[in-house]
């Protein structure tokens, strides 16, 4: 009896020691304790196979907000979302896309991937730059009589490289009819320039959603104890979350990157991206190029590689907006890089948002008032704020 008794305490105490050990190391390294995901089943998930994209989101369904995750930056100000998404009849947040456009409407698709997607809350409410960019264009037309109304689509989905984002623009955003594009991209596709292997159509380090579910699902059968972080943490890397928002990267990706590799071909993304500027330009559809805000706050091998690598993609970013002739908005130079315009390394804070907002703004009015003859000098973006 006393053995066993003794072998319990031994147990305890250990356990109890990782534990320690592991939220100190933790906390030390994040500065906030490890999140525990809500176990989120797959059959309620928003986010769905698809035939031609990575993944997708199911169109006419909500985002729970018990999918949502909490950020580096500003640790446990700002969360994901506060209350239930809603995921409209494309597939996008926000309300329905319409394929009718009345007279009177200047429509803008916002293209990219989480960090135009993204939505962030804290306590008081949500914000996205898709929404403050329309409320923001809406004042500056206010006095316009040929624009009544201006509607900014939130094209945008977390995680989508842009392969992704060609093919969604091809097959739905472009018979919306927008009469702007703001093409916001950059970062995601590094990913997949650092690996050992390279494909140019990035199969050497993704897969479908489809192939990658039944790993997705295993961690949704593992017990949740949320006050045993080691555990957690553990069975997370194992076996997954059990939240199927928080897997879906780590499963449609089959490797990480390398720091130490050098990027393959960057041209690949700027081709893919041509594509989309190909199309405006055949439809008549203004387009508004940004460079991509990147902020290294971690300052470790990989983010100073992939800080490097966002430098190249704005050179070519650049070399584009010159080439098919659209305006060029250097969010990069323009957006300081501190706490306060960030959350994490790529998406922003509420007054980050509200910058890049502006700048993007400024452009489209500058750029419409121009082509309307309403405007003779050159379009300059200085938002100040």
């Amino acid at each position: 009896m006393s053995f066993i008794i003794l072998t319990s305490i031994i147990i305890i105490s250990t356990l109890l020691l990782v534990e320690l050990v592991f939220r100190v190391y933790h906390f030390r390294k994040y500065q906030r304790n490890y999140h525990v995901s809500i176990k989120f089943p797959w059959d309620k998930s928003h986010v769905v196979p698809h035939p031609f994209l990575t993944f997708a989101y199911k169109r006419n369904s909500w985002i729970d907000q018990n999918q949502r995750l909490p950020y580096p930056i500003h640790t446990n100000k700002y969360f994901s979302y506060k209350h239930p998404l809603r995921i409209n009849n494309m597939g996008h947040l926000g309300e329905d896309f319409t394929f009718d456009k009345p007279d009177g409407v200047l429509r803008i698709a916002c293209l990219g991937h989480s960090s135009t997607a993204n939505n962030l809350a804290d306590e008081r409410r949500d914000y996205n730059y898709c929404k403050m960019l329309e409320n923001y264009l809406n004042e500056e037309f206010a006095d316009n009589d040929s624009v009544k109304k201006v509607e900014v689509y939130n094209c945008g989905i977390g995680g989508w490289v842009s392969i992704d984002i060609m093919i969604d623009f091809l097959l739905n955003i472009v018979h919306t009819k927008p009469d702007y594009v703001v093409l916001y991209y950059g970062y995601n596709d590094l990913y997949f320039q650092l690996n050992d292997d390279f494909e140019l159509d990035y199969s050497h380090n993704r897969k479908n959603l489809g192939e990658a579910l039944h790993v997705i699902k295993k961690g949704y059968y593992f017990p949740k104890i949320r006050f045993w972080h080691s555990y957690e943490c553990l069975k997370d890397k194992l076996f997954g979350t059990g939240n199927v928002r928080n897997e879906v990267l780590r499963k449609v990706i089959t490797d990480k990157p390398k720091p130490q590799n050098n990027f393959h071909d960057l041209k690949v993304e700027m081709n893919i991206l041509k594509n989309i500027l190909i199309v405006c330009k055949y439809y008549g559809i203004n387009v508004i190029i940004s460079s991509f805000a990147y902020y290294d706050h971690e300052n470790t091998p990989l983010t100073n590689k992939l800080s490097q690598g966002v430098a190249l993609e704005n050179k070519q970013l650049k070399l584009l907006a010159e080439e098919f002739d659209a305006v060029f908005v250097d969010a990069a130079e323009y957006i300081p890089q501190k706490d306060d315009y960030f959350v994490d390394c790529v998406h922003f804070s509420p007054k980050g948002m509200s910058m890049i907002a502006r700048y993007f703004g400024d452009a489209i009015v500058g750029d419409y008032k121009k082509k309307t003859g309403e405007l003779k000098e050159e379009i300059s973006v200085q938002a100040t704020l």
